[in-house]
């Protein structure tokens, strides 16, 4: 210790603790102060994020967040189903303008994979009775056989959500792949509302649209509404599979003039053993049967009775070949795995030359 240190220890006494005081506080003078974060800068950006948010939902008319609202009041087809039946079973669903089918190309020879619609009509400034000519499709499983505005014939299914009549006229309103929104008689496809002629007619007669759908349409649906609604009526929006549509509407046939399987008149021609085969389908399906009964073999248990509809669209899926003289196997392939093949028999008969099925 130096001199004067202890002389000034001995005046003031021991100074080290202030010492060491004063050089603490000259080192935290001499270091470059901390910036301290405000809290104003997180508040803003985040303010700013959320307005952001809500104006984009609300300039948009799509529900954002739709899948974080949870379960909703579904749809009861019920009393619409009831309602609908009732019109349909009083004729009053429908008002059909068969003049509208007027300048439908005329079929002279209706077979292959057209047919005859069963139903027959007459139109003004004709003495003929005309029928529809309805086109079954050739790659019914293998693509979108139906467009936008075809007009089709359906079979009668009262087991979908709500049904379709084989009495009546539809046309498709949307495809395969299409997304379907129906809520409260308003139809939106593919996030817009419909706009279409047949909607015009709707809204111009009072019709009203029932269903209720947020769905997109698989690889063989179709949505359908009734081509010639009756006015002031309840009319079911329905989604529908291709196996339930027997096809298109494509021309006209007429009863005097036509020459086809189908027609009473025709019946009496020569024709081959899948149109047998088909004839025997058809008045399955389409009239009393009492011709299909003279079709097929007495001793023949039909087992495919359940698919007569399908049977019946899936010609184009047909091989036909010769087993004998008055033998013919009719076998249907579909070309996918898993999927069966059926096989039916056609025999002539010696007396009539006519062919029946023979399982």
């Amino acid at each position: 210790m130096s001199d004067f240190k202890r002389k000034l220890d001995q005046m003031m006494g021991d100074t080290s603790t202030q010492e060491r005081r004063i050089k603490q506080r000259v080192y935290e003078n001499l270091r470059a102060p901390v910036k301290k974060r405000s809290w104003q800068v997180p508040f803003i950006t985040a303010g700013i994020a959320v307005i952001a948010l809500f104006l984009f939902i609300t300039f948009n008319p799509i529900e954002q967040l739709s899948s974080n609202e949870g379960p909703g009041t579904p749809y009861d087809p019920l009393d619409d189903l009831a309602q609908i039946s009732a019109l349909q079973k009083k004729k009053l669903l429908s008002a059909i303008d068969y003049e509208q089918f007027g300048k439908l190309p005329h079929f002279e020879q209706v077979d292959g994979l057209h047919y005859v619609d069963s139903e027959a009509f007459s139109l003004a400034d004709s003495s003929d009775t005309f029928h529809t000519v309805i086109e079954r499709k050739s790659n019914l499983y293998d693509g979108v056989v139906y467009e936008v505005g075809d007009i089709v014939r359906t079979m009668t299914n009262t087991t979908s959500h709500l049904p379709t009549y084989a009495d009546a006229y539809y046309e498709v309103v949307a495809v395969p792949g299409d997304r379907i929104v129906l809520k409260n008689g308003e139809l939106k496809v593919n996030g817009k509302p419909l706009q279409s002629e047949l909607l015009d007619i709707y809204k111009e007669n009072g019709v009203e649209i029932a269903g209720g759908y947020d769905q997109l349409l698989n690889a063989r649906e179709y949505f359908l509404l009734n081509h010639f609604p009756a006015s002031e009526t309840l009319q079911a929006g329905t989604i529908t599979p291709v196996h339930k549509i027997y096809g298109e509407v494509v021309g006209l046939a007429t009863e005097e003039n036509t020459e086809s399987i189908y027609l009473e008149g025709g019946q009496s021609g020569i024709y081959t053993a899948e149109q047998y085969f088909d004839l025997f389908l058809y008045d399955s399906l389409f009239d009393e049967g009492n011709l299909a009964q003279s079709l097929i073999d007495p001793s023949t248990v039909f087992t495919q009775m359940n698919r007569l509809g399908e049977l019946f669209l899936e010609s184009a899926y047909r091989n036909v070949s010769s087993v004998s003289n008055n033998r013919v196997e009719i076998r249907y392939q579909y070309g996918r795995a898993g999927v069966n093949e059926h096989v039916f028999y056609m025999v002539q008969q010696p007396d009539t030359g006519r062919w029946i099925v023979s399982e």
